[in-house]
This record gives structure tokens, C-alpha cells and sequence, in this order.
């Protein structure tokens, strides 16, 4: 019996106390064997979320940025997205600001970070370091990558 069902009968008969009867007998095993299911899926989100947080902070070669714990980083036609899993918060990237991630996924330290932007990309304007640096500064303050 739902639960509208037993209000709208509790009013109809003026008694509001839940008596039991065959079919709740059933209906209570489901309800148990609905909570373990959905106990079983957290405890293994919590074990595969917790495998992914300690790779993540384990300690680190001398200023190797990587992404923080639950962050994922993924490609797109715009440029890319970043997902916080825990907040479900996501970041749209411009092309540029992926190539800066994409970067720091492929493992490179912040001393070489900015050598290796300027192999691939054209600074005509030489503000790229400066950009990239500013760049940096607002996700390790989003809490979106570690060094």
C-alpha cells in the first residue's frame, strides 16, 4: 500500500496508527533487500573513489601538477570540461585552457609546463606565460589541480 493510500485511508476512518498485515510483511523484506542493494553500490563507489584519492595524493615528484582527487578532465569540440564529482560542479575549457590541462594530465612539472606551451603555440603577443600562470593560479584555487 502506498503511502497516499494510508493517508488518504487514515482520514476516512479517523485511525492513524499503521497496523500490519500480510502484504507489509512482503513489502518489508523488499524495502531491506532495497536498502542492502543500495548499501553494496555505496560501498563500492566508496572503495573505487577511495583508490582514485589516494593515487591522487600520494606524494608527488617535486612540482608535478596533476588533477585533484575526484576531478575529471574530458576533450570536447569547444574545447574541454572539467567535472568535480563530489560537487558535481563542471568547467568549460576554451581550447586554450584545455591545452594547458591536457599539459598537466600528460604529467609535466611546472618548470616545463610553459616551455612546452610555447613549442606548440605561438606567443606573438608574449603574455602566454603570465595567462597560463593566472590560469593556474585559479584552479589550484578551485581545488581542480595539485602539485
Amino acid at each position: 500500500m502506498s503511502y497516499q493510500s494510508l493517508i488518504k485511508r487514515a482520514w476516512k476512518s479517523g485511525d492513524f496508527v499503521v497496523s500490519q498485515d500480510n502484504s507489509s510483511a512482503s513489502q518489508e523484506s523488499s524495502t531491506v533487500q532495497s536498502r542492502e542493494n543500495v548499501r553494496r553500490e555505496l560501498e563500492d563507489i566508496i572503495e573505487r573513489e577511495a583508490a582514485d584519492a589516494s593515487a591522487c595524493l600520494a606524494a608527488s615528484k617535486g612540482g608535478v601538477m596533476k588533477l585533484a582527487p575526484f576531478v575529471k578532465f574530458r576533450e570536447e569540440k569547444f574545447g574541454a570540461v572539467l567535472f568535480e564529482t563530489r560537487s558535481e560542479k563542471v568547467y568549460t575549457l576554451s581550447p586554450t585552457g584545455a591545452a594547458v590541462v591536457r599539459e598537466i594530465v600528460a604529467g609535466v612539472d611546472s618548470a616545463s609546463l610553459f616551455g612546452k606551451l610555447k613549442e606548440k603555440y605561438e606567443d606573438s603577443t608574449g603574455n602566454m606565460e603570465k595567462e597560463a600562470v593566472g590560469f593556474l593560479t585559479e584552479l589550484k584555487g578551485k581545488g581542480l589541480i595539485v602539485e
